[in-house]
């Protein structure tokens, strides 16, 4: 796989919210707990398929952090779907399934995303992008 392939992943992410604003308007933004989220992971995913590194004074964060960071919010994200109903005690068997299935797949995108910041040995990823921002 390669770097700049993050960049179709974000802009994925960023039209399927873009519909889901679209279907039920911008109020969907504020009653959803994965909205916001995907947002964020979105656009940390873009970066990371088009930037190198990106820097922010004395900070500097490669591609590879960005792409883990994309990646744990996407695992947050999925649970956070069902979350409040599970927590709240008013889930049914159907829900508590889906919260658990979520959290497995949570866990599975945390992997991926680790192994890919730490440039690790599972899943390898080519950099194919060299532009790097300073802000």
């Amino acid at each position: 796989m390669k770097q700049s392939s993050y960049r179709y992943l974000g802009l994925l992410d960023l039209l399927l919210v873009a519909a889901l604003v679209g279907v039920f308007g911008p109020a969907a933004l504020a009653r959803s707990v994965a909205a916001p989220g995907m947002i964020v992971a979105g656009v940390l995913a873009l970066l990371a398929g088009t930037v190198a590194e990106l820097s922010v004074g004395p900070v500097t964060v490669t591609w590879r952090h960005l792409v883990g960071a994309s990646y744990a919010i996407f695992a947050l994200v999925m649970p956070a779907i069902y979350a409040p109903t599970v927590f709240a005690g008013s889930a049914g068997g159907a829900e508590l399934l889906l919260f658990v299935a979520a959290i497995v797949g949570g866990v599975s995108l945390l992997f991926y995303g680790v192994d890919v910041a730490r440039d690790g040995r599972h899943f390898e990823v080519d950099a194919d992008v060299e532009r790097a921002i300073a802000l």
